[in-house]
C-alpha cells in the first residue's frame, strides 16, 4: 500500500539531506554473489547517528505511527529496526525474501508480527529500482487449490503461478510504500542513472492476546524500540557494521530434506494414481466400443 503525501515534505527534505551524508559514510555493501558486485549498500539503526532520524522515528504522535497502527490493527507497536538504503545504478535485483524470516523473528516467538514503512527520499520510479511483492504472499491461510499446487510443487512454485507481481512506481516525496513483514518481496534492478535512497522503519507487534512472552515490549516509555532488537541486533554486532563490516547472510526460500523427500514420494503416489486412472479410463472407452459392435 502507498499513503500519498502522508509526510510533510520539508520534514523529508531535511531527512534526506541529512540521511543521504550519512549513507555516504556509513552505507555498507550487501548481498553480491559475485567479486565486486552488490545487490544494495544499507546502513543500520540510521537513528543512533542523528539526533533529528532519532525524532522522527520515535514520534509516537505521527503520521508515521498513525499508519503503522493502523494497518497492525494494534496499538502497542515498537521499534524493530530502521535502515538505510542505496541502489547504484546498474545494481542488480535484490533476492526475493520475507522481513521476518531474514531477522529470524519467527523463532523468538510464532506470532511476532512486523509492517514496514519504506520512505522514498527523493522522487522515483520502478526502473530505479523500487520495492516489489508477490501480491498476497503475506498470508497464513491459502485456499485447497493453492495447498494441493504446494504439496506437489512445493510453495515458491505455488507463488510465482498464482500470486501477481506488484511494483512501486512513481513514488514522490512525502509518500510512504508500506509491506507486511510475511510478503514474499524484492528490490528492482536500478536501470536509472541515478541513486535510489530510501529510508525505512519496521514496526512489530503482537498478534496474540498473551503478549507474545514480552518480545514486543518496548524499551521504556520514552524509548519505543522493541526490547528484542538488541537480542537480535546486538550492540556488537552494529559497531561491526558501523567500521566496515559487510557480513550479510542472504535469506534463501528454502525447505528441509525431509519436505522435499515427502513431496516427491506424494507427487510419485499422484502420478502413479494418474496413470492408473487414464489407463482405466481408456480401457472402459475401448471395451464399450467393442460391446457397442
Amino acid at each position: 500500500m502507498i499513503t500519498r503525501d502522508l509526510l510533510d515534505r520539508s520534514l523529508v527534505r531535511d531527512l534526506t539531506s541529512r540521511l543521504e551524508d550519512l549513507l555516504s559514510r556509513h552505507g555498507r555493501r550487501a548481498f553480491g554473489d559475485i567479486e565486486g558486485q552488490k545487490e544494495v549498500r544499507f546502513t543500520f539503526a540510521v537513528h543512533e547517528l542523528d539526533y533529528h532520524v532519532a525524532s522522527v522515528v520515535r514520534n509516537q504522535t505521527g503520521a508515521l505511527w498513525k499508519v503503522a497502527r493502523s494497518l497492525a490493527g494494534v496499538q502497542d507497536l515498537c521499534v524493530l529496526m530502521d535502515r538505510g538504503f542505496s541502489k547504484d545504478p546498474g545494481d542488480p535485483e535484490t533476492h526475493w525474501h520475507r522481513d521476518d524470516e531474514a531477522v529470524s523473528l519467527p523463532v523468538q516467538h510464532p506470532f511476532l508480527r512486523t509492517v514496514h514503512a519504506w520512505i522514498p527520499l527523493g522522487n522515483m520510479t520502478s526502473k530505479m529500482g523500487t520495492l516489489k511483492y508477490l501480491v498476497g504472499t503475506h498470508r497464513r491461510v491459502y485456499e485447497w487449490h493453492e495447498r494441493l499446487l504446494a504439496s506437489l510443487w512445493g510453495w515458491e512454485f505455488t507463488w510465482w503461478n498464482t500470486a501477481s507481481l506488484a511494483q512501486d512506481d512513481n513514488l514522490w516525496l512525502g509518500d510512504v510504500a508500506w509491506h507486511d513483514g510475511w510478503i514474499l518481496h524484492s528490490a528492482g534492478e536500478n536501470t536509472a542513472s541515478g541513486v535510489r535512497n530510501g529510508f525505512a522503519v519496521s514496526f512489530a507487534y503482537c498478534a496474540s492476546a498473551d503478549g507474545c512472552a514480552g518480545t514486543a515490549n518496548r524499551r521504556s516509555s520514552h524509548d519505543p524500540t522493541c526490547r528484542i532488537a538488541s537480542h537480535l541486533f546486538s550492540q556488537d554486532w552494529r559497531e561491526r557494521h558501523r567500521r566496515g563490516e559487510e557480513d550479510y547472510v542472504k535469506t534463501m526460500l528454502s525447505e528441509p530434506l525431509s519436505y522435499r523427500a515427502a513431496r516427491f514420494i506424494w507427487r510419485s503416489i499422484v502420478g502413479a494414481l494418474a496413470g492408473i486412472g487414464i489407463h482405466w479410463l481408456v480401457t472402459l472407452h475401448c471395451c464399450s466400443k467393442r460391446a457397442g459392435a
